[in-house]
């Protein structure tokens, strides 16, 4: 009984996104793996930025995902959206996975996992839980979608949320 109490504690505290109650921002500037200053506030301003957090630049899962998101950018693009890629890990492997994945938008790395930790998606002291998120414009967190494993990506629940097929 402890045991079961103590793994349901565990993983309530891990999907919890901010003990405090209060509203989780995003930073408004990142540097992406390739060394340039991205001020995500400005491209809040221009579409809606969705934030793909990767679990570790090794995570296949991970990697499928963003090519999957990757061939269906035409549909993703009627929502006038732009992405960024979270990635515990140093600037030069977070950029291997974009050049192995072939995804066209910045990759920030996390290094100390400094912003993952502020999301609440920190899943162990090296690893971030794979998440989408959405922002709005004041880089809260408007809907976000944790977990991803070989057969659910969440990449059609994030469609779905963003009822791209309905936009003007």
């Amino acid at each position: 009984m402890q045991k079961t109490l103590l793994i349901l504690v565990t993983f309530g505290l891990l999907f919890s996104a901010n003990s405090k109650n209060e509203p989780v921002l995003f930073p408004s500037t990142v540097i992406s793996s390739q060394g340039n200053k991205i001020n995500v506030g400005k491209l809040t301003e221009a579409s809606t930025v969705i934030i793909i957090t990767i679990k570790s630049p090794s995570c296949p899962v991970c990697q499928t995902q963003l090519i999957r998101i990757g061939k269906q950018l035409d549909t993703f693009n009627k929502c006038n959206v732009t992405f960024l890629v979270l990635s515990p890990g140093a600037s030069k492997e977070i950029h291997q996975v974009k050049l192995n994945t072939g995804f066209p938008f910045p990759f920030i790395p996390d290094d100390d996992l400094s912003i993952a930790k502020e999301l609440g998606l920190l899943l162990n002291p090296q690893q971030i839980l794979p998440s989408i998120i959405v922002l709005n414009d004041d880089l809260t967190i408007n809907w976000i979608q944790k977990g991803r494993n070989n057969i659910y990506f969440g990449d059609d629940e994030l469609y779905d949320y963003l009822d791209c097929d309905n936009w003007i």
